[in-house]
């Protein structure tokens, strides 16, 4: 089976480092060193100029050898792999749990966990149409068990900590997959504090993780820059669902209402515009605070580098346009759709990554470069919703870091994401207007009954 681009990529870097060990070790001078060093920083030299091209076939490895071991993926597809990830297999309680590795196939990594060949081809069969073997991942979680007489009696295959997919046998013997769901808790929290040094410094003082801060900072995007806007004696207030999964805080849900009251941003206010709503704020007038355009893709910890299509690489002294922003987060933070539209791409793309691509109404696109994942069902020709979920906040391609780099494109040009984002949309008025007041009102009271704790 071909080698996939980032096994390519994987082996080119061993064979650069060997190299330069080598080098090092036989003359001890400092040429390899320099190679080792020369190989380390190359990902600082990001040319967002070429993000995006998703005409232009991905040139990594293409003289390294291909072939190797391992049966075939069902269906001959390819496994999409992001990360190196080690198999490590364990047994408690009679269950052996491992990863699904470095495997290329779901045959190689089932087979290397120590299950039968009689037994993978069986098993193939019954996930057959429940599991997309197209869509195994390194860190996917395997576990199975045996029954007193050594046959393989219960089968779980974890992609995600909240859906996971498990075969048990049935009483004519033969075996049977389905989808699982877990249950995620929810509970309605309030959470106030006064500022003395940051935003994040200030939540976690008051007991709560620090990604209520991504809350206020895609709320407020357009309003406030939480990096620089925030003074001592600040005080924040919010009222939000909590997230836990079998007991564990998994992070935070949707938010009903917040409020940042600073010295230099004044009183500013949020509401969920309604309870069927999941995230359209707006302000106790009724003016939105989110543009009716394109919503924030991801909440994010700050925007390390802006739209600058003039820019002037400060080393190499030539043009490199960064034609987007960038938005740090941590790695694993979902990324939604910031509009109606189809997929066009969806999938790994050179420098970019994991990207996806969606063409969107009246002349725009958007670009979601460097996913550490991509959610199974986008797919090129998937119609998605605004605020779908797409994806997670990784680091592969040409990155330094999580982040995810969002690009918009507007009849074909690459456009400034924040101005777009920052676009106004239509105030509430009649009826729209007194409904949502009317849902406003009970949790204004709320927000400011909740303690600051000066």
């Amino acid at each position: 089976m071909p080698l996939l681009a980032s096994e390519r990529r994987a082996l080119k870097r061993k064979r650069l480092l060997y190299a330069g060990i080598g080098l090092a070790i036989v003359s001890g001078s400092a040429l390899g060193v320099g190679l080792l060093l020369l190989r380390g920083g190359a990902d600082e030299f990001e040319d967002d100029s070429v993000l995006f091209d998703v005409d232009a076939e991905a040139s990594y490895g293409a003289d390294e050898e291909e072939g190797g071991e391992g049966s075939p993926t069902p269906g001959g597809a390819e496994i999409i792999a992001f990360e190196e990830v080690v198999t490590d297999e364990a047994e408690h309680d009679g269950v052996i749990r491992t990863t699904f590795g470095n495997a290329r196939s779901f045959r190689q990594a089932i087979l290397n966990a120590g299950i039968s060949t009689g037994e993978a081809i069986e098993l193939e069969q019954a996930l057959d149409g429940v599991l997309d073997f197209r869509r195994c991942r390194p860190a996917d979680r395997i576990e199975f068990s045996r029954d007193a007489q050594g046959r393989l009696a219960h089968f779980e295959y974890h992609a995600s900590p909240v859906e996971f997919i498990r075969a048990t046998r049935n009483e004519d013997g033969t075996l049977k997959a389905q989808k699982m769901e877990r249950v995620i808790e929810r509970q309605r929290i309030a959470v106030g504090g006064t500022i003395r040094t940051s935003l994040g410094d200030a939540v976690e003082a008051a007991g709560f993780g620090r990604g209520i801060v991504g809350i206020f900072v895609e709320v407020f995007s357009g309003r406030a820059d939480f990096q620089r806007d925030t003074r001592d004696g600040d005080t924040f207030r919010i009222i939000l669902d909590e997230e836990r999964l079998e007991g564990q805080l998994r992070g935070y849900g949707r938010a009903y209402a917040l409020e940042y009251n600073g010295r230099r941003t004044g009183v500013l206010r949020a509401f969920l515009r309604s309870a069927d709503s999941e995230s359209e704020y707006y302000t106790e007038d009724g003016e939105p605070l989110s543009g009716s355009v394109l919503a924030v893709p991801c909440r994010y910890d700050v925007i390390s580098s802006h739209f600058n299509p003039r820019r002037v690489h400060p080393i190499l002294k030539r043009p490199m346009p960064h034609n987007g922003v960038d938005f740090a987060a941590p790695t694993g933070t979902p990324v939604v759709a910031a509009a109606d539209g189809r997929v066009t791409w969806a999938g790994p793309k050179g420098p970019n990554g994991n990207l996806v691509s969606i063409r969107h109404p009246n002349g725009y696109e958007t670009h979601y470069a460097h996913l550490h994942t991509i959610d199974r069902r986008i797919k090129p020709g998937v119609e998605v919703r605004k605020r779908q979920r797409i994806g997670q906040v990784g680091s592969t391609g040409r990155s330094t870091g999580p982040h995810l780099h969002f690009g918009v494109k507007h009849h074909g040009r690459f456009v400034d994401p924040i101005k777009v984002l920052n676009m106004p949309g239509p105030k509430l008025r009649g009826k729209q207007l007194s409904d949502y007041q009317a849902y406003m009102r009970p949790l204004k009271r709320q927000l400011e009954a909740i303690s600051v704790g000066r």
